[in-house]
């Protein structure tokens, strides 16, 4: 089942909105509505304005719209600075804590992941000093008709300045996080700078949610009044506890695989299966080789595509004795499901992972002669076989 949906296109990008995106998205404006630390007035003391409870559900909508507005800006901002390194960008998922540009790749240098994680900030920064900039402006008419819109724009420029400086907590997954690694990766091993950057983020997320058990921290920067904690903070500590942890699994999984090329993990043997098979064959096959992947090829060996156990399962008893498995499978992108076996093992893994494939035809030096297969989990395997040997 599909998580997002994808509601547009910006600058190329596909821009898309997570399931969970619609909790956030009504939860701030129900809070902006009725949120008794601020009682729907200009925070931090400024004075304001009692509005009915139409108005103020029609205000936080265009509030919570603006806000992720902005949020998207966030994003782009990696991105478009990414893009300009050479990195492809899959998409944008606006989702329950926020966005997330999803990268092929974040580069390894210091001096470009860290150019590339200060975009974001650097955008909020810019967008809340303009939003508090035109309240400024707007609170010196003095008019009491302006004091909704002083209300929603101080507010937009308010979260734009909290989150720019959320994201440059030195914790992963954000911002951040990332800028502290590539401060680090100038000085050590990349893996080591990750592991360090992982720690903070860590200790960063369990005194993050023990605290906000304790004190609700946006009421404090609110009002500076104490009050008991809510859940959010705790659930957003996990939430970035769980990414710094797979941060560093992912380093570490990509960092054993440096200098392995795929001729070193695929496999040859029980690796391909004829097109004209009939789907009974090749499922004895299956049970005769102990394999479930294989590239499915024609007479001149030449590839026409995959087939995997999953196939077969989802067909009937009847279509597997009456089809054959060149009626069985589908299209291919050559682009991106052929390997040549010069390639590096991490490039096989990041296109299974950014694909959401099981297997890879592996090519040999003459083009378009399939030598193999790889699969996610023959890297499992290899993988795991180089920690025990380490």
């Amino acid at each position: 089942m599909r998580t997002s949906i994808q509601v547009g296109r910006i600058i190329g990008i596909p821009i898309r909105l997570h399931f969970t995106f619609l909790f956030i998205f009504f939860g701030i404006i129900y809070g902006f509505a009725t949120l008794p630390a601020t009682e729907y007035r200009i925070p931090l003391g400024l004075g304001g304005i009692e509005m009915d409870t139409f108005f103020r559900y029609f205000l936080s909508s265009i509030a919570a719209i603006l806000f992720f507005f902005t949020l998207l800006l966030h994003e782009l901002s990696h991105s478009y600075v990414a893009m300009k390194f050479g990195t492809k960008i899959h998409g944008i998922t606006l989702f329950f804590f926020g966005g997330v540009a999803m990268m092929e790749d974040i580069p390894k240098s210091p001096e470009k992941e860290w150019r590339i994680a200060i975009a974001g900030p650097l955008m909020s920064i810019a967008l809340g000093g303009l939003f508090l900039l035109a309240y400024s402006g707007i609170k010196t008419l003095n008019l009491a008709v302006y004091r909704p819109v002083e209300i929603l724009v101080f507010t937009l420029g308010f979260l734009n300045v909290a989150l720019a400086f959320f994201n440059l907590i030195p914790a992963f997954p954000m911002d951040g996080g990332r800028v502290f690694r590539a401060f680090l990766a100038k000085r050590m091993p990349f893996l080591k700078a990750t592991k360090r950057a992982v720690l903070i983020a860590k200790i960063f997320a369990v005194v993050m949610a023990i605290g906000g058990f304790i004190v609700d921290p946006f009421t404090f920067f609110l009002t500076g009044e104490i009050v008991t904690g809510n859940i959010w903070f705790p659930l957003l500590a996990t939430f970035l506890y769980i990414a710094a942890t797979e941060e560093e699994n992912a380093t570490t999984t990509f960092a054993s695989l440096e200098g392995i090329k795929v001729k070193h993990v695929m496999r040859t043997e029980n690796a391909s299966a004829r097109e004209d098979m009939s789907i009974m064959e090749l499922a004895n096959k299956m049970l005769d080789d102990k394999s479930v992947e294989y590239a499915v090829v024609d007479e001149g060996g030449e590839l026409k595509g995959f087939i995997t156990f999953e196939d077969i399962k989802k067909l009937s008893a009847e279509q597997r004795h009456r089809l054959k498995v060149s009626e069985v499978i589908s299209s291919f992108d050559r682009m991106s499901e052929v390997i040549s076996q010069e390639e590096e093992a991490a490039e096989a893994l990041k296109r299974l992972v950014s694909t959401k494939k099981k297997v890879l035809a592996v090519e040999g030096e003459e083009r378009g002669n399939i030598v193999g297969i790889i699969t996610k989990r023959d890297l499992a395997m290899f993988i795991e076989m180089l920690k025990g040997r380490g």
